[in-house]
């Protein structure tokens, strides 16, 4: 039962722009909106990935460029590249469908409409730590707070892995049965 079903009934240009309610002009431009980003977004991520390629590729070449200097720009550019992956996981992808939807104007995709809603809101919280996690020193800078923490806690002898258990065998003695009778 979508939540806005009664403010549907009572307005039904809520559910949607579709060309009888808002014109020709507007349903004409919000489609071609559609189709822009539809085809705009991967042919960028296509265009920054290949000069991603020729650039990595010339750098290789040159003779100045330390191997440490080399890592750091492909750690960047994996980060940046789960970046752009998670950008049109949650933004690209729920608001092209968000266009579509609201374009028919069909009242039973609405609780879908909410729910994309809600999966904006979600960027945030598996951008960042993406971003802390594929970024060493970010990762080391958070792996330092949270060592601090749990010393200050009282936890961090549970994460040490220098420490030796000793483990002592005790002989055990064996009763028979015809002893205990006695």
């Amino acid at each position: 039962m979508p939540a806005m079903k009664d403010v549907i009934r009572l307005e039904p240009s809520t559910s949607g722009c579709d060309f009888s309610t808002c014109g020709t002009v507007v349903g004409w431009s919000i489609t071609l909106q559609e189709g822009f980003a539809a085809l705009a977004i991967p042919t960028s991520i296509f265009v920054i990935y290949a000069m991603y390629l020729r650039r990595t590729n010339y750098l290789m070449t040159q003779t100045t460029m330390s191997q440490t200097t080399m890592n750091l720009n492909r750690m960047l550019m994996r980060a940046l590249t789960i970046h752009m992956c998670i950008i049109s996981v949650f933004l690209v992808i729920p608001a092209c469908a968000l266009y579509a939807i609201a374009l028919f104007g069909n009242e039973k995709y609405n609780i879908l409409l909410e729910v994309m809603i809600v999966v904006f809101t979600c960027h945030s919280l598996v951008d960042i730590p993406a971003m802390l996690f594929f970024i060493k020193p970010y990762r080391k800078f958070m792996a330092g707070i949270f060592g601090y923490a749990l010393q200050k806690v009282g936890l961090d002898k549970f994460l040490k892995n220098d420490q030796i258990v000793i483990v002592q065998q005790v002989q055990s003695m064996t009763v028979n049965s015809s002893q205990n009778r006695a």
